[in-house]
């Protein structure tokens, strides 16, 4: 087994080339020349476009989202970035911005409120940078010095020996291991096409252009048409080309391309500088070290310098910038240059580099940072990127629901624990509309609109039930401008707010709290208590509330009530008092009599096969419990088949989704018969606790048994509760809203 794993090794090693002489990188590089001339803008740009993208049909409008921030590469998708689409985009349109100038001109700047993912979607572009160069189209070369020894080509080593031509083999880049003296890999991972001096180089490159084998609309970037050696590889080969007296091929025979991998855990192509208060670049002199004691004699007198820091191994990729505003700007002066020139003066002597420079900063360092004096100089050379907290209830359930799973909590997990906490997180988040901003009828909905309402109309686009239909048409069109509202301004929505890792730490927390048999929303909500406990703690505490916005610890009981009406509903039809399906059936035959009384026609009667009238009665009984406070009937059944129509153009041949187009009616049809049913509910929810008691009793209603039993039966299997959540949060649900009902 061990010989057949190897051999695929070796097998996977020949296969992606991953060592060759010059020549045969050079025949590559003719071969797909778009691929290898590739800058660092334009790599990374390709590693977006290689996962492909996907269009959201937000409520906001159509959005694209790109499928690397999904993390495709990672078990699960760990490191998955949750909406942000914005962001991705803007990043994206900075990267083209760059291929299309031939240069990295700027650093990406994002800026947030901490815990806002700026970390993570930076991981995530580096991940999928990992991920992509480890594919065909993601290959990335650089090369290494091989010096072979004497018993390979006796006396030519200290080049000695009479010069001319070639003995031994072409190259050297395949000698075995022993053969080999001295092997110096570049330390910044150079491009093989800085061994062409920069006039040939230039030939080269405008054959390839002559010859059709580049794109149209490719673009040679400043790196590729000026880049040059780094000063040791300057020195080595200026010392190679002198003792061959000029023969280049000579030179090139010293060169093994390699093919290298970019590596976050190795800080391949991509590296992170933390906070701290030096260059992030080094030289050493390397004259006297051992590594090249077995250098020819010729190069073992000319001083030769090793380079490092993160600027140097993030060259060819992408470095990062963590909280880069924590540090003094003196710290980071050098950006002005390297940002903009693509370079970094050392004492030494100037290093050329090429990689994509991102940074990250909360709102705070940012705006201390707009007050200093050097603020106007690196303006002109970054790019700002605001990424604030998620203001999408779906989007931010999918933060928790990747971090906390059952298996990675100690205590059984109850359905709708993450959700609670997401629902506070983003009330937390948003802000009072301006009916100012507004026109009618929409300014006058705004004025009364709550914060639950808000983010179901971002999350969903589902106006509030108490709004007219023909309202509810225009609000719903509005919401691109209610997102943008506040866009930019200062304090923008999603500036303050509860933070993803504040969640977090109270999922985690309420996971461990005593009193509690089972992680469910009771724990969280505990723990939110404890959160707003004390408004000096965060700066959203201490906001003033504004029409039932900013009102934090009013948000847990709202949030708890949210979870209550979601569980009454899951208990009640595990009780099987009424089959789900009636009230959407009985809401679609309200439909065609409203159709047909529109287009005054007359309905085929299934029973008698002959044709009757609309149903006047019927549709009146149900618009009875649907119909919003002096809404016109008329104007209702209007606007109810025309959001039908308008879904069918978007799914021809397809029956309407009544419960998903219509989720509000439907509820308040099956609320009202649920109303004249409380007392058996709480009856038959009184028995179910029994049975799940530690020692239940004997229960003598045998009916009353059995619907209990299938009532625990379902709540498992249809909603996946553990034995001990349904007790837990059934007994809450009964204490808050059956306990007067009960004998």
């Amino acid at each position: 087994m061990l010989g057949a794993l190897s051999g695929r090794v070796k097998q996977a090693f020949e296969e992606n080339r991953s060592l060759m002489s010059y020549a045969a990188w050079f025949e590559q590089l003719w071969q797909n020349p778009a691929q290898h001339l590739r800058s660092s803008s334009q790599y990374i740009r390709d590693v977006f476009e290689h996962f492909g993208t996907e269009e959201l049909d937000l409520p906001r409008g159509k959005v694209r989202r790109f499928k690397l921030f999904d993390a495709p590469w990672a078990a699960n998708g760990d490191g998955r970035v949750a909406g942000q689409e914005q962001v991705q985009n803007e990043i994206y349109r900075l990267l083209s911005n760059f291929a299309r100038d031939g240069k990295v001109s700027r650093l990406i700047l994002l800026h947030g409120p901490n815990g806002s993912a700026k970390s993570s979607i930076i991981g995530c572009i580096q991940g999928g940078m990992e991920a992509y160069s480890n594919t065909p189209a993601g290959a990335l070369y650089s090369y290494a010095w091989i010096f072979p020894s004497e018993r390979v080509e006796k006396g030519r080593l200290g080049f000695g020996a009479a010069q001319g031509g070639r003995t031994g083999t072409d190259s050297y880049a395949h000698l075995d291991a022993d053969q080999v003296d001295a092997r110096l890999p570049c330390e910044l991972r150079d491009h093989p096409l800085f061994l062409i001096p920069k006039a040939e180089r230039k030939q080269v490159l405008e054959q390839l252009v002559a010859e059709g084998k580049l794109p149209a609309d490719f673009v040679l970037s400043r790196y590729i048409l000026e880049g040059d050696l780094s000063p040791r590889d300057r020195a080595i080969y200026d010392a190679l080309l002198m003792a061959y007296e000029g023969d280049h091929t000579q030179v090139l025979r010293h060169v093994q391309v390699e093919r290298f991998y970019i590596s976050m855990k190795y800080g391949n192509s991509v590296a992170t500088v933390e906070p701290q208060m030096h260059v992030d670049a080094d030289a050493r002199q390397l004259t006297a070290d051992r590594s090249i004691a077995n250098l020819p004699r010729s190069l073992q007198t000319v001083p030769l310098f090793e380079i490092g820091g993160p600027l140097i191994a993030a060259n060819r990729g992408m470095l990062e910038f963590s909280d880069l505003l924590k540090r003094p700007v003196e710290a980071f002066k050098y950006l002005l240059t390297t940002s903009e020139e693509g370079q970094v003066s050392l004492p030494q002597f100037t290093v050329y580099l090429d990689e994509v420079l991102i940074a990250s900063s909360n709102e705070k360092h940012l705006a201390a940072f707009k007050e200093h004096p050097d603020w106007s100089s690196f303006k002109g050379r970054t790019e700002l990127v605001r990424v604030p907290y998620l203001l999408r209830y779906k989007e931010e359930v999918q933060i928790y629901a990747s971090q906390i799973r059952p298996a990675s909590v100690p205590r059984p997990m109850a359905p709708h624990t993450i959700e609670v906490a997401a629902y506070w997180a983003v009330l937390t988040r948003l802000k009072c509309p301006d009916p100012a901003h507004f026109e009618e009828p929409v300014a006058a909905i705004l004025q009364q609109l709550t914060p639950m309402e808000k983010l179901r109309l971002y999350d969903t686009g589902e106006a509030p039930s108490w709004v007219g239909a023909r309202e509810a048409r225009e609000l719903v069109r509005q919401i691109p401008t209610i997102w943008n509202e506040y866009r930019n301004v200062p304090y923008y929505e999603g500036f303050l707010g509860a933070s993803a890792r504040e969640i977090r730490t109270a999922l985690l927390n309420a996971a461990g709290r005593e009193g509690f048999r089972c992680l469910s929303p009771l724990p969280v909500l505990a723990e939110l208590e404890e959160v707003v406990r004390d408004p000096s703690l965060y700066p959203y505490l201490a906001q003033e509330p504004k029409s039932g916005f900013h009102e934090n610890k009013k948000f847990i009981t709202i949030v708890r009530d949210q979870w209550l009406d979601v569980l009454d509903d899951e208990i009640r039809t595990s009780m099987g008092l009424v089959e789900e399906a009636r009230y959407e059936e009985l809401f679609a035959r309200y439909v065609s009599h409203v159709s047909h009384s529109l287009k005054k026609e007359k309905l085929l009667d299934k029973i008698t096969g002959g044709y009757v009238d609309p149903d006047q009665e019927m549709m009146k009984e149900v618009e009875s419990h649907i119909l919003a406070k002096g809404e016109e009937r008329l104007d209702f059944r209007r606007a109810i088949i025309a959001r039908i129509g308008a879904w069918g153009l978007d799914h021809p041949n397809e029956t309407p989704r009544y419960r998903q187009l219509f989720k509000s009616y439907i509820e308040k049809m099956e609320a009202d018969y649920y109303v004249q049913q409380k007392r058996v509910i709480a009856k038959n929810l009184e028995t179910t606790l029994l049975l799940l008691a530690d020692e239940p009793p004997p229960i003598a209603d045998e009916d009353l048994k059995q619907r209990a039993q299938a009532t625990i039966e379902n709540m498992e299997r249809r909603f996946g509760y553990p034995r001990v959540a349904i007790a837990e949060c059934a007994g809450f649900l009964m204490k808050q809203r059956y306990r007067e009902l009960q004998p």
